[in-house]
């Protein structure tokens, strides 16, 4: 049993040697492991970085590209092409694997499931962590085995993708699964929806599995990290490149996460913060998109989201950019909430440790007045 861990790299050298120590020390063991790493023409020091591990790992490819791709499309297409394991895996270099996590994987995924996938922990540079939390998270806590789309149709719209999934190999060469070239961001829900769609079954664990690390935006941004209004009009350019590749039951599923994907963002402050002009361009753009659906399918999935929906496809765009307000408040309030609640809890956790007991003794004592001899 081979697993193929495939990364397309670009200028990550203050990141890549903790990814790949994580990938040395899976309890799954380096020997279970190939190692491919994809080289898009970095022009920092990651080079140097990768190569110190080529005789730590007894699997382990490098490839080099002679022209930037600027997309991770076509080289993570070109990682699967080097790939010889049963399984494939899709790591971003600048993320980190739970150590535990393939061997998890490899012991719950069934005979005849395609995929498996576990949960997403981020991180911010200063260690902390938290949890992209969606409208369908309590549904998330619990094991889903052997299901399919069709069971379980709630796996369209929550916040999982491509990173989370370990894929056999057959199935995903045996129904033509390949990333879309030259798309900066979105690629990677085309072959999420592929995933879904032609699965015979598959498996969610509620483990953590992966660390995905939130990086701040500058010139040394990964190919997968872009901001939010990037990322809003490749979820666009996504969908009609679908419509010519994908049938009309795979289509309205991609639907569902195209729409998922562009109304989280833009319920987010950077969209809130847009000008008026820009704004009323994206929900022009959205239209199209949401255009003849399906009342029942889009109250299935996207319930939250109707109101909007249904002002975009009205044209009434000020509405709709007022509510949209509305929805990242709620949001902020909700996230502020869910902080607030973390302190409270931190606090009479503090209280009732022994730390505190001493503390409070130790006042206790120095109020004591002691008189002389």
């Amino acid at each position: 049993m081979l697993i193929s861990v495939i990364l397309p790299v670009y200028n990550v050298e203050d990141y890549v040697q903790e990814c790949l120590d994580s990938l040395l020390n899976q309890t799954i063991g380096e020997e279970n492991l190939e190692i491919i790493i994809v080289n898009d023409c970095s022009t920092d020091n990651s080079e140097e970085k990768i190569l110190k591990y080529s005789n730590k790992f007894t699997n382990f490819q490098y490839v080099k590209l002679n022209e930037n791709q600027g997309a991770p499309g076509k080289v993570r297409n070109i990682g699967v092409d080097h790939s010889r394991g049963d399984f494939i895996h899709f790591l971003d270099p600048d993320d980190i694997m739970d150590i535990y996590a393939y061997e998890t994987l490899v012991q719950h995924i069934g005979p005849k499931d395609d995929f498996i996938m576990g949960k997403m922990l981020s991180f911010n540079e200063d260690g902390s962590t938290f949890q992209h939390i969606t409208f369908r998270e309590y549904k998330m806590n619990k094991t889903y085995k052997h299901t399919t789309l069709e069971e379980t149709p709630f796996f369209v719209q929550v916040k999982v993708g491509v990173v989370l999934k370990l894929i056999r190999k057959s199935f995903y060469i045996n129904n033509d699964i390949k990333f879309v070239e030259g798309m900066k961001n979105g690629e990677d829900k085309l072959v999420d929806t592929m995933l879904y769609t032609c699965a015979n079954s598959f498996t969610y664990i509620p483990v953590v599995v992966y660390h995905y690390r939130n990086r701040d935006t500058g010139d040394n941004r990964s190919l997968t990290h872009q901001n939010t209004i990037e990322s809003i009009y490749n979820d666009i350019d996504a969908y009609y490149i679908c419509c010519e590749k994908y049938d009309q039951e795979c289509l309205q599923f991609f639907r569902v996460n195209v729409l998922r994907s562009i109304f989280w963002k833009v319920i987010y402050y950077e969209f809130d913060n847009l000008d008026y002009n820009l704004k009323i361009d994206i929900f022009k753009k959205i239209k199209p998109i949401i255009k003849g659906y399906n009342p029942e399918v889009i109250g299935l999935y996207l319930n939250n989201e109707l109101p909007i929906i249904k002002m975009i496809s009205q044209e009434d765009y000020d509405l709709a950019i007022s509510y949209s307000a509305l929805l990242e408040a709620r949001r902020r309030y909700f996230y502020d909430g869910i902080n607030l609640q973390n302190k409270v809890n931190k606090l009479e956790k503090f209280n009732k440790s022994k730390s505190f007991k001493l503390y409070k003794l130790i006042n206790k004592v120095k109020k004591i007045k002691f008189g002389d001899k």
